[in-house]
Order: structure tokens, then sequence, then C-alpha cells
């Protein structure tokens, strides 16, 4: 399921710091082809790598050039205004050789622009939270069974663990900042909402399913704004100097 949701809530966070558009803009990666386009949307020049899409049945049209391609390879004849990630740069590795290509396409004063998943926050609480919701949707009909393999590890930060093993090892967002700020200078660094994300392709298409993640988007939001539990998402923005 490719919710509107989902597009929706990283595009506002890039529309509060991206340059008047029409921008040159690169977008790495993401599991929502229609961000591209949705960008394009808005005015803005969107070059979109992604080794997983297939460019011609991608979204977009001619508004989006889309390029089946490994990022770390990537040249551009020119630099671009924004370098932005979207769910990608935590599974980049090595991340160091990621953001050194990135301030490479950049031109000077370009910005990088990043929502990621922190994995490491994540403590016990907040994962009994998110599979003892996943266990009530599912009983209610408004969720696909979760993966059995995982499902039968009763204890809840274990099998996030196990979830998230990965080889090569996904990156830490305490090791995505370290290695942004070694070669950006970070303008913004922000906690949000990520674990919603983790539902949207599970939950049955509709008005009625788009209902029920948006309600879990929202009481994400607000138990992570009262520190009820853990902000799972990380999202900043670098600008290049000299």
């Amino acid at each position: 399921m490719n919710d509107p949701l989902l597009v929706e809530t990283t595009l506002a966070f890039f529309d509060r710091f991206l340059p008047p558009p029409p921008a040159r803009l690169l977008v790495v990666g993401g599991d929502a082809p229609d961000l591209p386009a949705a960008l394009a949307g808005r005015g803005h020049e969107v070059t979109a790598v992604d080794e997983g899409i297939v460019a011609s049945r991608a979204p977009g049209g001619d508004r989006v050039r889309w390029l089946e391609a490994d990022f770390l390879h990537h040249d551009a004849p020119e630099p671009y205004d924004v370098v932005a990630f979207a769910w990608a740069l935590h599974r980049a590795a090595p991340v160091a050789a990621a953001l050194d290509r990135a301030r490479a396409l950049l031109r000077p004063a370009g910005l990088l622009v990043a929502e990621e998943l922190a994995f490491d926050r994540v403590n016990v609480h907040t994962a009994r939270w998110l599979y003892d919701l996943e266990t009530v949707l599912a009983a209610a009909g408004a969720l696909l069974a979760p993966d059995p393999r995982f499902a039968a590890e009763g204890r809840p930060l274990l099998r996030w663990r196990q979830e998230h093993a990965a080889d090569p090892p996904l990156v830490t967002g305490h090791d995505l900042l370290a290695a942004a700020r070694e070669r950006f200078a970070l303008e913004a660094v922000e906690e949000a909402p990520y674990l919603f994300r983790y539902l949207a392709d599970r939950i049955p298409e509709g008005a009625a399913g788009a209902a029920v993640l948006r309600a879990v988007f929202q009481l994400e939001t607000r138990m992570t704004r009262e520190r009820d539990i853990a902000a799972a998402g990380l999202r900043f923005v670098g600008r290049c100097v000299s």
C-alpha cells in the first residue's frame, strides 16, 4: 500500500527547507516513488536515483528523471541545489561514502535534507507498543499478519533487533548524525514519528485502511511528543561549507 500519508508527511518536512522552485533536486532511494513526482509537482527539477526502481514504470512521467543506478556512482553535468535522502541513508554502506558523494554533487552552499530511521533509539517500551498495536489491528482484521519468523519472539526489543539485522548492518541514528556533522553544517535536527510506516503496506487498501494508518500516525506523533515512546524517525538538514 503506497499510502499518500507517507509522501504527505515527508513532503511537509522537505517543504520547510527546500529553496523556492525551480531548484535542482536529487532524491535518493525511498519506498514511495510518488515523492519525486510530488516534488516535481511543486515546480522543482527532480532527478531520482534508486537501484530498485524500474524507470519506465516510475510515476512522474517527463517531470522526473529516473535513474536505476547506484547513487555512489552517480555523476551529473551540473551540481544540484539539494540532495535529499528519503528513508535510504540508514541503509547506505558505508554512510561516509554516501555523504561524501552527496557533498560532491552539491553546489557551494547546497543543502542535504534527510528523513531517516534511527532504529537504535527504539527501546523496549516503544517496541512493545508497536507490537501490541500490531496484535490488536491484526485481530480486528485491519492489518495483515506479521512475519511468523519474528512474531514468535515474545521479547519485543529482541524481536525489533532481529527484524533490523542486516548485512551490512543498518546505520544507527547516532552514526548518521556524526557522519553528517563531519561534512555539513547542520541547520536542523529533529525527531519524527516513523513506526507508522511499518504498517502502511500491511493495511488493506481503501478509505478505511487510510483512516487507520492516519490514526496510528497521529497516535505515534502524540506519544513521541509526550515522551511515552521513543521517536524512531530522524530528520536533519545540512549545508555545504567551504
